[in-house]
C-alpha cells in the first residue's frame, strides 16, 4: 500500500486517480491551503471563511514570480497573465468557473486587486469595476441552498491597459444564464 504524499500540483501525483485528486484537495483544504494547481489550472476550494491570504505583503510577494516558485495562489495566475500581457504584448484571458457559491465573484475581485497593486496604481476605473458588480447582480440574483445571493448572470470583463501597463479602461458584459 502506498503512502499518500500531498502535492501543490496534482499533475505530479504518482497515482493520478479521482480518489487521489480528491484526497489531495481534502488534505490541502484541511490545512487551509485552498489553492492547488492542476498543470496551468488553479483549483480553488471555497473555505467559507476569511483567511489571511490576501494581505498587501502577500500581493507583493507574487509580483513577477515564476509560477511554482511560491505556493499556488490566485495572485500567481493574475501575475502570469499580467506578465505575459506586458512582455509579449498579447491579450490574455483568465477564466473563472464554478458552481453557485464557489467564490467566482470574490476571485474576480482578487484578480482586480492584484492587477491594481501590480501596476502600483489603484485607479478609479478598477474601483468602478469592483463596485459595479453588486449593482448589476442585484437585478438577477436568487436564493439557493449554498448562497443567499446567487447570481443568474455570467460576466465577461475586459480590462484595458495602456502601453505603460496601467489599467486605463474596462468593459463588462453581463448575460443571463437562466430565467
Amino acid at each position: 500500500m502506498s503512502v499518500f504524499v500531498p502535492v501543490e500540483d496534482m499533475t505530479t501525483l504518482p497515482n493520478l486517480t479521482e480518489e487521489s485528486l480528491l484526497e489531495n484537495l481534502e488534505y490541502r483544504y484541511n490545512k487551509k491551503l485552498i489553492y492547488t494547481y492542476t498543470g496551468s489550472i488553479l483549483v480553488s476550494v471555497n473555505p467559507y471563511e476569511l483567511l489571511p491570504l490576501y494581505t498587501p505583503d502577500i500581493v507583493r510577494s507574487y509580483f513577477g514570480k515564476q509560477r511554482g516558485s511560491l505556493p499556488p495562489h490566485i495572485f500567481a495566475i493574475a501575475d502570469a497573465a499580467y506578465s505575459s500581457l506586458v512582455e509579449e504584448r498579447k491579450n490574455q484571458s483568465v477564466i473563472i468557473s464554478g458552481e453557485s457559491g464557489a467564490g467566482k465573484t470574490e476571485a474576480t475581485k482578487l484578480i482586480l486587486q492584484y492587477l491594481a497593486s501590480r501596476t502600483n496604481k489603484h485607479s478609479e476605473i478598477e474601483q468602478m469595476i469592483v463596485e459595479s458588480s453588486p449593482i448589476l447582480e442585484a437585478f438577477g440574483n436568487a436564493k439557493t441552498v449554498r448562497n443567499n445571493n446567487s447570481s443568474r448572470f455570467g460576466k465577461y470583463i475586459e480590462i484595458h491597459f495602456n502601453k505603460a501597463g496601467f489599467i486605463c479602461g474596462a468593459r463588462i458584459i453581463n448575460y443571463l444564464l437562466e430565467k
